[in-house]
């Protein structure tokens, strides 16, 4: 950067101040105002070399970790299972014989929930006990919310296997009254990393599986004849 000649006869001379890249500034040849010319210049020249940050263009970083921890799995499974030898339905209207009270309906129960590795992943198997058809449903969630309420369920996992049996009731008891029963896996490189079982509210029993994968493969196999419902779950 330098300065022109000064133009005689001007009681403030004009100064022109000529940049690297041939850009012309002009200033009266007063202190404060080269100075301030010179200040703006230089703060102009790191603006430029440094680049100035867009605050609506995310990182590339922040980026990168949401996609790494992001769900990516979307599906969902449904069907029912019969287990045992429930009673026929009635149909149509049929009428009371006088003092005969209605049947208390009695519905299947789920015994247990257990996780049993394998050499590819996980198997998470429902025993059901009783007589009678069970619906069931798992799909992947992105908030797991717990049936009836709205707060979310506390649960580790890149992605979160929603499993809910309808027309059931829980034998299963935790230590805690109203708590999840929570099963973990032995090994760290497991495909599960853990099982939230709560108690059946409503004949309705819900269980969440957290797994390590953001892209888990799961298989939802039925057996009339064990009385169970097994979900594979594989990296």
């Amino acid at each position: 950067m330098k300065f022109s000649d000064d133009r005689p006869g001007e009681r403030y001379p004009l100064r022109t101040l000529t940049t690297k890249d041939g850009n012309m500034l002009a200033a009266r040849q007063n202190n404060v105002s080269v100075a301030t010319l010179a200040l703006c210049l230089t703060v102009l020249s790191l603006s430029t070399a440094c680049g100035v940050p867009d605050e609506n263009q995310p990182s590339t970083d922040a980026s990168e970790t949401t996609r790494d921890v992001r769900c990516q799995q979307f599906e969902s499974f449904s069907g029912q299972l019969t287990v045992g030898n429930p009673r026929p339905r009635r149909t149509g209207l049929v009428p009371l014989i006088p003092g005969e009270n209605l049947p208390v309906r009695v519905l299947p129960s789920l015994d247990s929930v257990e996780l049993e590795g394998t050499p590819d992943g996980e198997i998470v198997t429902f025993k059901l006990g009783g007589d009678g058809s069970v619906g069931w449903s798992a799909r992947f969630v992105q908030m797991p919310l717990l049936r009836g309420t709205d707060g979310a369920v506390q649960i580790s996992g890149s992605c979160i296997l929603q499993i809910d049996l309808t027309s059931v009731d829980s034998n299963q008891v935790s230590e805690i009254p109203g708590r999840p029963i929570r099963i973990t896996p032995d090994g760290d490189a497991s495909a599960v990393v853990e099982v939230l079982s709560y108690p059946s509210s409503d004949s309705v029993a819900q269980s969440f599986a957290g797994t390590r994968s953001s892209t888990p493969k799961v298989t939802v196999d039925t057996s009339i004849d064990n009385r169970v419902i097994t979900v594979a779950i594989t990296h």
